[in-house]
């Protein structure tokens, strides 16, 4: 009879024996997402060193400088240029469906995504998720109407491409566990079909625990390498050969931990995409920790904690409600512990984010608390997230673009008073 010991070193080696099986299975469906991304940005011209306008530069309507108030051919108001991306993705259906992260084909004019085998095909944006980070795509034949960009070489037959597609098959995320060996597969610096092998090194890790405060994820952390050009591509369960998360992201600070969406939430939201409908995230403008009785003994026994007298109880607790949010429009406050959402139960900030993530936008939704000695609901009306998101942006932008002009605007009045005073002029 075997020993604990030696059933264990079995199970390594078998682990091990299967990594090959599943590279193999998995491998062929993956594929290198290129991005092509037209730019244009506005050409700068300097004042000249005398401070004089020689009629060569004005504003433009929208901040772009032009020449003599009028386009010149000599010198061009825009320079266009196309910016190349690189990324992974994985094939989850033989029509030519695939997924990868939405990051991956941001602000793309074109996408092609290239098999292992060297076929190469365009393909378009069906929908994308940012507060997931997963978009789907879909290979275009050339039957269908479809050509590749000028001087892009792209399979185009339809015994190429129908019904031959290698197709991964998406596990049951929830059934991982801490440990099982995992491999990592993608285009690292391009690298086609890369393989790393690490193991799963945690679980449901919230979006604020990884600090990705825009995303609605628990994800699966794992130390299997995970670098640029991986994002989008397959995390595998090596002793079932299946696909069981979309690699994502890596924490800089602290080499060997990445991070992957998980196949469950995948699976929730890829048939939508695939249809192009939009995926609704709940937002109500709070941040919050978990509270225990413990926890809450030890903030009420510190004379200079400025939360004042917390329930010993568990729940979450709110720890700050930002402005022009339903949160504070509702009327919830600082220091308030909320113990149920709707008709489920939270002891746990997590379960909480989870919960306000899948509310319905723009239905009330009961917050039961605590505050101080009183226990009270109230009701709070969502918002959609991925509005607040593009709002958040438009703001900082603006933000960004008046601080510019203001340090231009500083930059050509320091330029004017060091001008030589025989070359100012003289009325």
């Amino acid at each position: 009879m075997e020993t604990p010991a030696v059933e264990t070193q079995t199970e390594q080696v078998n682990a091990m024996s299967s990594v090959s099986a599943a590279v193999h299975k998995v491998g062929p469906a993956t594929v290198r997402v290129d991005t092509e991304t037209e730019i244009e940005r506005a050409v700068h011209v300097g004042p000249r060193v005398d401070g004089q306008n020689d009629g060569d530069e004005a504003e433009g309507e929208d901040g772009d400088e032009v020449f003599g108030g009028v386009p010149s051919p000599m010198k061009p108001q825009r320079w266009q240029y196309v910016q190349q991306g690189q990324g992974s993705g994985i094939i989850i259906s033989e029509d030519g469906l695939i997924c990868t992260n939405a990051h991956v084909i941001e602000g793309a004019t074109r996408v092609y995504v290239t098999l292992t085998d060297g076929r190469r095909f365009p393909a378009e944006v069906k929908g994308t998720d940012e507060i997931v980070d997963i978009a789907v795509l879909k290979i275009i034949r050339n039957d269908e109407g479809t050509t590749a960009a000028k001087g892009k070489k792209t399979a185009s037959t339809k015994d190429e491409f129908n019904g031959k597609l290698p197709v991964a098959e998406l596990a049951d995320s929830d059934s991982l566990e801490v440990g099982n060996f995992v491999v990592a597969i993608g285009s690292p610096g391009g690298l086609d079909n890369t393989v790393t092998m690490g193991i799963v090194s945690g679980l449901k890790r919230s979006s604020e625990e990884v600090g990705l405060y825009d995303k609605k994820v628990e994800f699966i952390q794992t130390d299997a390498a995970i670098n640029m050009g991986n994002s989008g591509g397959p995390l595998v369960d090596v002793l079932s050969g299946r696909v069981i998360g979309i690699n994502t992201c890596m924490r800089y600070n602290m080499e060997g931990t990445s991070f992957a969406v998980p196949t469950n939430k995948v699976k929730s939201i890829m048939h939508d995409l695939a249809e192009g409908k939009q995926i609704s995230h709940g937002y109500v403008g709070i941040y919050t920790a978990t509270l225990t009785p413990e926890f809450a003994r030890e903030k009420n026994a510190d004379p200079n904690s400025n939360y004042g007298v917390i329930p010993e109880a568990n729940g979450v607790i709110v720890l700050h409600i930002y402005d022009d949010t339903p949160a504070s429009a509702a009327g919830l406050r600082r220091a308030d512990v909320i113990t149920q959402i709707g008709n489920k139960k939270v002891s746990k900030a997590a379960e909480a984010y989870k919960l306000i993530d899948s509310a319905e936008v723009g239905t009330p939704i009961d917050f039961k608390i605590i505050r101080g000695d009183k226990s009270m609901t109230i009701k709070v009306k969502p918002d959609e997230f991925a509005k607040r998101l593009r709002m958040a942006k438009e703001q900082r932008e603006k933000k960004r673009k008046e601080k510019m002009h203001k340090l231009k605007e500083e930059s050509l009045q320091d330029k004017a008073s060091t001008v030589p005073p025989d070359m100012q002029d003289k009325e």
